[in-house]
């Protein structure tokens, strides 16, 4: 199996969660298993599958659950090979394990690199039987058996989330000297690692079950894991992300419908819970928030983080009725008409950012950088107060940017990511106006209702499109 080549990167270190949150990369996600078909309810019997289950995620995830957007937020990786299988030579095993992750960095703008250093690896990858607890202490993890294999699991993976994101455990007590079995599921789990579901596609790598793939990507695995990364010849940029309700009151408040087994009753599967979301399978509510994991999943809030927008204010308390769990506005409030218009200036690390606040004191902006080798633009959301502050998230609330207006200009703001790096960052008001005919008055579009007519549709963000600069 001809290998892609690897582009030789150097090895970033893994930053620290901030929150509840242990050790982690730059990342979103959680694990994944399968093959166990759906009985239809809630703490379910677990049907043996006709073939090879590749793990324990469920072949189609649950209904009314949106898909992960767990993804590696940088690109250059480093992986550790943490043990061997007796049953292959290891020169072979190191080939493979080199060639499954050269699969995906052909499509993709992500490079992967191995490193003899198990401390601060992105992914280690390693063989084990039954509880396989050697992998997880030995990286200082907590050993669980709720991730013991099965005797018909191939091996897991956990999503870019959570402490164990990156981890790629082989069930060692499969014949692995069936080189296309040990191949395939290698790129199948390293699939799940860098933030793939399954497919429905059976002749796709990332199918639940083994049908006999090779480790070749069909298109289907080609278009999913663009839509993350993008394609590493720049013709296809990674899908845009998904902008959260605008409100609590336009938020889902049904829980998802589990396929498989679902201790805690929170809507989501066990497996899907520790390879995907990394929360707690017994747990309604793993950061006891106040709101289900299962809500909070389907309306992307975070499951692990009681303050998903970081405003300082419980995702419970805004989501149950004070304030907005969306948008960071807890405690930002009164009169901000010395505050509107429009921001612009620069971070730290040198991306621009720019933000209007509006009379209602709704703030909305954008961050500009350079991700997975494409310009791309991160809206921002969030509100200002009549003390100043202003405070901004991206809509997967991985970046979070502080800071107070003082004569119009932000010098002392700081920002952080999600898994805690950090820095600083001014902005200075542009001279203009917003042209709003009074407070609250809202712009809209006319779009088509469905029905051969039309209907009038408020633009999300008014304060952008009605801002008017000053001339020369």
């Amino acid at each position: 199996m001809g290998a892609p080549s690897l582009a030789v990167q150097s090895r970033q270190k893994k930053n620290a969660r901030k929150g509840n949150r242990m050790n982690t990369s730059w990342t979103r996600g959680g694990v994944v298993f399968s093959i166990i078909l759906a009985c239809g309810g809630t703490g379910c019997p677990m049907t043996m599958p006709t073939t090879p289950g590749r793990d324990p995620l469920p072949p189609t995830r649950a209904a009314g659950l949106p898909e992960s957007a767990a993804r590696w937020q940088k690109t250059n990786l480093t992986f550790f090979i943490a043990n061997f299988t007796s049953k292959i030579s290891q020169d072979k095993q190191v080939q493979f394990t080199t060639d499954a992750f050269g699969r995906w960095s052909a499509v993709t703008p992500l490079n992967f690199t191995r490193t003899m250093t198990r401390a601060g690896a992105d992914f280690i990858v390693g063989y084990g039987t039954g509880g396989h607890c050697e992998l997880y202490v030995e990286s200082s993890l907590t050993c669980s058996m709720d991730a013991a294999f099965e005797s018909t699991t191939l091996g897991h993976a956990y999503f870019p989330e959570g402490p164990n994101s990156g981890h790629c455990h082989m069930n060692d007590a499969f014949d692995w000297s069936d080189e296309r079995l040990l191949f395939s599921t290698l790129v199948h789990e390293l699939g799940h690692a860098i933030g793939l579901p399954h497919l429905p596609e059976n002749n796709a790598v990332m199918f639940a079950s083994d049908n006999g793939q090779t480790g070749n990507l069909m298109q289907a695995d080609i278009t999913a894991v663009q839509q993350l990364y993008g394609s590493r010849d720049g013709t296809v940029k990674p899908a845009p992300r998904t902008p959260p309700p605008g409100n609590d009151a336009s938020a889902n408040r049904t829980a998802p419908i589990p396929t498989q087994l679902d201790t805690d009753g929170d809507g989501i599967d066990d497996a899907t819970e520790l390879y995907v979301y990394g929360t707690n399978p017994h747990m309604t509510d793993s950061d006891n928030d106040g709101v289900d994991d299962g809500i909070e999943c389907v309306n992307r809030l975070d499951p692990t983080n009681s303050d998903t927008d970081g405003d300082g204010a419980s995702d419970g308390d805004e989501f149950n009725g004070d304030g907005n769990a969306f948008l960071p506005d807890h405690g930002l409030s009164g009169d901000v008409t010395a505050l509107v218009g429009k921001y612009a200036g620069t971070d730290s690390v040198g991306s621009p950012i720019e933000f209007t606040i509006a009379a209602d004191g709704a703030v909305t902006g954008k961050l500009s950088l350079t991700q997975y080798g494409f310009d791309e633009d991160y809206e921002l959301i969030g509100a200002a107060g009549s003390s100043g502050m202003v405070i901004l998230v991206s809509y997967d609330y991985f970046f979070e940017y502080k800071g107070t207006i003082v004569a119009a200009a932000v010098n002392n703001g700081t920002f952080n990511t999600d898994p805690g790096a950090n820095g600083t960052w001014t902005a200075a008001k542009v001279p203009g106006k917003l042209k709003l005919p009074d407070i609250g008055a809202k712009a809209f579009d006319q779009v088509e209702d469905g029905f051969g007519g039309y209907t009038l549709k408020p633009l999300r963000r008014p304060d952008i499109a009605l801002y008017v600069p000053d001339r020369n």
